[in-house]
């Protein structure tokens, strides 16, 4: 029978875990510089859906392009998530920048605009993830991915303004105390097929008790889309797994579920988080199985071929 995993990530560098972890889902998400020669097989139209003008409204001629990237390339790029500018978070806690240079509630849309309009469309190389998250903020999706250092001239900066990692976060961060989120900033963002839902600027953010979570989320957010993660969200996915069970949607459970409509097994239920947005990762999971009948014992009893019961009887 599975269990519930729970995973231990650290909140150093990204570079140092598996690179695979950190490439594009496809090359149609690289940013690249609109300096770049034309290709006449990739398409080099802006796409005006995914990028709006910044909260201040200031004007802009161009907009960033989509452009294939080597996935080997991109690997070695600087991930840079929201949580490290967010002032409601400790250092240990994954902010990476004085308080100084940190606001609630950013978002990874607002870093790729600070890049932009601080330092320039043409200087790095940009990738943007709105689907990648920080293991410490699974509710506020999307990173930044930027080409600081030339990998063919002896990993030099690229560029002269910027030289260091630091140096590029107290960039970020001192747009982002200028350009503070509202609760339209998510509605900037445009991706396409992902409709705004219904009264999202009127609804507030649930958070469950013991949780750290910002209270203005992109739109695509597992916690927005969802209608928001509620307190007793693990006792409303096994009522929905039960009526599912029960409508002959989902195969009755291991050992011990053929009870009094069973109740549903391991698999099903991490399928079930799954479709939650992904719940798996949350800390004291791993004693499950014996809620899914999946184990011999049994606080009642254990029925025995016969039909009759048989008593533990204490040792001692």
């Amino acid at each position: 029978m599975s269990h519930a995993r729970v995973e231990e990530l650290s909140d150093s560098d990204p570079e140092i875990d598996d690179p695979s972890n950190f490439l594009p889902q496809d090359d149609d998400q690289v940013i690249r510089p609109t300096t770049v020669a034309q290709s006449s097989s990739i398409p080099q139209q802006p796409n005006p859906t995914l990028f709006r003008p910044p909260p201040n409204g200031a004007a802009q001629d161009s907009h960033p392009q989509f452009r294939g990237q080597p996935p080997a390339e991109v690997k070695h790029y600087q991930c840079i998530y929201p949580i490290y500018f967010d002032s409601t978070r400790s250092k240990s806690q994954g902010r990476r920048v004085s308080k100084g240079l940190a606001i609630p509630n950013p978002l990874a849309w607002q870093i790729l605009c600070a890049i932009r309009f601080s330092i320039g469309e043409n200087v790095f190389r940009v990738v943007f993830e709105p689907d990648k998250t920080h293991p410490k903020d699974w509710a506020n999706p999307g990173r930044v991915k930027i080409q600081l250092k030339d990998f063919d001239a002896a990993n030099k900066p690229v560029s002269r303004h910027v030289q260091s990692k630091a140096h590029l976060y107290s960039i970020i961060g001192k747009w982002l105390v200028e350009h503070p989120t509202t609760k339209e900033t998510p509605l900037e963002l445009k991706l396409p097929g992902l409709p705004v839902p219904e009264k999202f600027l009127e609804s507030e953010i649930v958070v469950p008790r013991g949780w750290k979570m910002n209270t203005i989320l992109p739109v695509h957010s597992n916690a927005v889309s969802g209608g928001g993660v509620k307190d007793n969200f693990f006792q409303e996915a096994m009522e929905e797994l039960k009526a599912a069970q029960a409508k002959g949607q989902l195969a009755g459970g291991g050992p011990g579920g053929g009870g009094e409509g069973g109740m549903p097994d391991m698999a099903a239920l991490q399928s079930m988080m799954s479709g939650m947005g992904g719940m798996g990762g949350m800390g004291g999971m791993g004693g499950l199985g014996g809620l899914m009948g999946g184990g011999s014992g049994g606080g009642g009893g254990v029925e025995s071929s016969g039909g009759k019961k048989k008593k533990d009887k204490k040792k001692g």
